[in-house]
């Protein structure tokens, strides 16, 4: 008789939840490479993976660091040199904050789950963009928390509807997360929706949390900070890293900086206990981040260059496929592309990305992974591979829909 094994462990259940549909669904493309097949993967927003690169001053200065001995622990909320730096290019940009007021982490996502564990107690509830980036998701639900998504509406921009928000407020809503740049939308918020977030903040004492690792990366109107708009009674956490702004996300550099701090005295101590307690972010590369923060005017411009050109390219030849639409993003690398589901034999979205993954080695996300309806057949393409292979893929992607006209 076979011997067999039962498991003698199970996962914890707060595990159960913990979704991540962006690299989730790399299982699918990695058993199409064991048949030998090529994928072309516009799944996942890193620009190396398409021939970007950060600043040769960044590299420099990371390569000097470690060959200079700093090969140990850093503080725990961050060298001297790369709290300072981060504190007076958020000044410049308009955010009140204070070297102490900031802490260095390992990438913007740390920075995410320390601010959520920090806050959030089982119940307590985090209002989220609908579609956003599910790593907030993943915390909230890691935390026993409870995500209370806003809508993006697509007919107005992809923009939040300030009443949407007020709406879905309860005594137990501790957080709104804002997300500018969008991920997955690629849109830019204006000063007049930022200012009604504000004041929902302000109304309901909540805490935003406002990501910001695409701010660099804008193209015909200007990114304005959440916090340079905060008045005094409205604490503000931004959210910035190397990873996207300036093309390093294998150097998990990010960083938080606090608004009114004042506000949120103890919070702020749990920022900095949850800190000490995982040690500190990689000591290298933040010998780079004052470099970073001011790059050579070529290097943005050159990088604008080409997401400029191949954003021209996604947008018109998705436009150009019947039954396929997207938006035109204003920031970011990602657009938000709808297929009219009842035009071809596909139900949900998740079944249209994973039939052309098949046929024709082409990997996007779902939106349902971001957080819209399966049925409404959203899916987000990233456009950081080069011209000729954005053209290829539209183009097969035009062959595989029109096999169902």
């Amino acid at each position: 008789m076979p011997y067999t094994h039962s498991p003698v462990f199970v996962p914890a259940q707060r595990v159960e939840k913990y979704n991540y549909a962006i690299r989730n669904i790399v299982s699918h493309a990695k058993m199409q490479e064991q048949q030998g097949k090529e994928v072309t993967y516009l799944n996942i927003g890193d620009p190396v993976l398409y021939g970007f690169q950060p600043p040769e001053e960044l590299i420099e200065a990371t390569v000097l660091a470690l060959r200079t001995g700093n090969n140990g622990y850093s503080p725990s909320s961050g060298k001297k040199e790369a709290v300072e730096a981060i504190a007076e290019d958020a000044r410049c940009r308009g955010i009140d904050t204070t070297p102490d007021n900031i802490i260095v982490t390992s990438g913007a996502s740390e920075a995410a789950d320390l601010v959520c564990t920090a806050m959030l107690n089982p119940g307590d509830e985090v209002l989220c963009p609908s579609p956003g980036y599910p790593l907030y998701s993943a915390i909230i639900a890691k935390l026993n928390a409870r995500e209370l998504p806003y809508k993006l509406d697509p007919e107005n921009s992809w923009l939040p509807d300030p009443e949407d928000i007020e709406r879905r407020i309860t005594s137990r809503t501790k957080i709104l997360v804002v997300i500018n740049p969008n991920n997955p939308t690629g849109e830019l918020y204006p000063l007049n929706v930022l200012r009604s977030l504000a004041d929902i903040a302000r109304r309901h004492r909540l805490l935003i949390i406002s990501d910001e690792v695409y701010h660099k990366l804008v193209y015909e109107e200007v990114h304005i900070p959440l916090a340079s708009l905060a008045e005094d009674d409205v604490a503000i956490i931004t959210i910035d890293s190397l990873s996207k702004n300036l093309m390093a996300p294998g150097w998990r550099i990010g960083w938080l900086a606090i608004t009114n701090s004042f506000l949120i005295p103890d919070v702020r101590q749990a920022f900095i206990k949850l800190a000490d307690a995982r040690l500190c972010a990689p000591t290298a590369p933040q010998f780079a981040i004052k470099a970073a923060l001011n790059p050579g005017k070529n290097y943005i411009e050159s990088v604008m260059k080409r997401l400029s050109a191949q954003r021209e390219i996604t947008v018109k030849m998705l436009n150009a496929l019947p039954g396929i639409s997207c938006n035109n993003p204003k920031g970011a690398f990602y657009v938000m592309g709808q297929i009219q589901l009842d035009r071809f034999p596909f139900h949900t979205d998740e079944e249209f990305v994973l039939r052309l993954l098949q046929e024709k080695q082409i990997l996007f996300v779902h939106g349902s992974g971001f957080g819209t309806d399966p049925s409404q057949g959203y899916f987000r393409a990233v456009y950081l591979p080069d011209a000729s292979t954005l053209n290829r893929v539209y183009t097969d992607l035009g062959d595989f829909i029109r096999k169902f006209q």
